[in-house]
């Protein structure tokens, strides 16, 4: 699937506050649930929609950092919860027996969809809402708050690129972080994340005074681009309500959820396919929608 120019979609011209409470209702959704069928059905709908809007360089990119988070967060739980079987495996160790039950296994599987599927949509919100759209939101309830949730979201974007172009001009100084023993490595590590952190913090104060020289909270501010509801967005908020409503009704009725790791011995339950089908559906009403405005705009 080819990547579409972001700012021509439907998504990216939604009004701010219909994407806001969109990504709040995906966040949520994924959140009620900890059903295996219904996480892999949650990742799934995330990476059809990421692939539409950020491209598939992006996303592969992530689903290998993210493919390392997975496979380490399976591993704690399989290593930390040993309590209720089945067990598939097990291998002594001396006066110690490690287990591998079902139990374990699912559940680990479960909680690493859950975090990666947060940092896919953190990622994909990151792209439709960015800096200004978040201020626009926020700064009618409360700026400063929204300030923050801007200026943190960027310090994060500006550490990793700083991290990497210091890592890519120490190479000319014959200090590369991937060559070496492993303590050679964290002391070289350790002074970029030292005078990145110096830096960050530098930039952070400048930023405080700034702010605070422009008179910020002092008085309503303006905002130099305004956004306008249209009928499309009372549509699209209104679907996307719906179907959000629905997921909820199922989770009230326990349906999706068990309360207990003994319980996580199979991969699909009863009633998972209702909440799969309104999962799925909601997270794959931007790709709906997009076809849906181009073909009423051509």
């Amino acid at each position: 699937m080819n990547k579409f120019p972001i700012r021509m979609t439907f998504f990216y011209q939604l009004h701010p506050a219909a994407a806001a409470v969109y990504f709040l209702e995906v966040i949520i959704a994924l959140l009620l649930f900890n059903h295996v069928a219904v996480a892999i059905a949650g990742l799934v709908g995330l990476t059809m929609t990421s692939l539409m809007y950020l491209g598939k360089s992006t996303v592969w990119r992530q689903f290998k950092m993210n493919l390392i988070l997975f496979i380490t967060i399976v591993l704690f739980n399989c290593l930390l919860n040993q309590r209720f079987g089945p067990i598939l495996w097990q291998l002594p160790l001396g006066s110690l027996t490690f287990k591998l039950t079902l139990p374990a296994l699912t559940y680990g599987i479960v909680m690493g969809l859950m975090l990666v599927e947060m940092l896919m949509i953190f990622n994909l919100l990151n792209a439709i809402l960015p800096s200004n759209k978040l201020v626009y939101v926020f700064s009618p309830v409360t700026p400063k708050l929204g300030l923050l949730v801007v200026i943190s979201t960027s310090l994060v974007k500006a550490f990793v690129r700083n991290f990497r172009q210091l890592s890519m001009l120490q190479k000319t100084r014959n200090v590369d972080l991937a060559v070496g023993s492993v303590s050679v490595r964290v002391k070289n590590g350790g002074r970029l994340l030292q005078i990145l952190l110096e830096d960050s913090l530098a930039s952070g104060m400048e930023t405080a005074r700034l702010m605070d020289a422009r008179g910020f909270g002092a008085a309503k501010r303006t905002h130099y681009h305004t956004y306008r509801w249209q009928g499309t967005d009372w549509l699209y908020l209104l679907w996307a309500g719906a179907i959000f409503t629905g997921i909820v009704a199922a989770r009230v009725n326990q349906i999706g959820w068990s309360g207990s790791v003994r319980q996580f011995t199979a991969f699909w339950q009863g009633g998972d396919i209702l909440v799969v089908g309104l999962l799925s559906l909601l997270l794959i009403s931007p790709l709906l929608a997009e076809g849906v405005y181009r073909l009423c705009t051509n």
